[in-house]
């Protein structure tokens, strides 16, 4: 399985809500970076993928403010969980600790 593309989409997001980048620049990044995500192997890519893609289609409709959007988004970037392999999980939360869980 390739975990990188979730690493990936999540340090760009990151740098959008900082403001190292534009909502335009992550636009601009993640449609070709995350195109054709459902045939890959990584389903928590797939699942991000899909709920950046929703908050984005939500703002886009003028259900959210840019402001709100962040807020929606930024919990995509402060906890989450990465499968690296058959047999390990890996979990990052706020407070920047990453926890190790063997698969059993």
């Amino acid at each position: 399985m390739d975990f990188r593309l979730d690493l990936d989409i999540r340090e760009k997001l990151a740098s959008y809500l900082v403001g190292e980048i534009s909502l335009g620049e992550f636009e601009d990044w993640f449609v070709p970076a995350s195109w054709n995500v459902a045939q890959s192997n990584n389903s928590n890519a797939v699942n991000l993928v899909y709920e950046i893609e929703l908050w984005l289609a939500e703002y886009s409709d003028g259900h959210w403010n840019e402001q709100e959007l962040k807020n929606h988004l930024k919990p995509l970037v402060i906890d989450y969980r990465v499968d690296v392999g058959d047999n390990l999980i890996v979990i990052m939360d706020s407070n920047a600790k990453v926890q190790q869980y063997p698969v059993l």
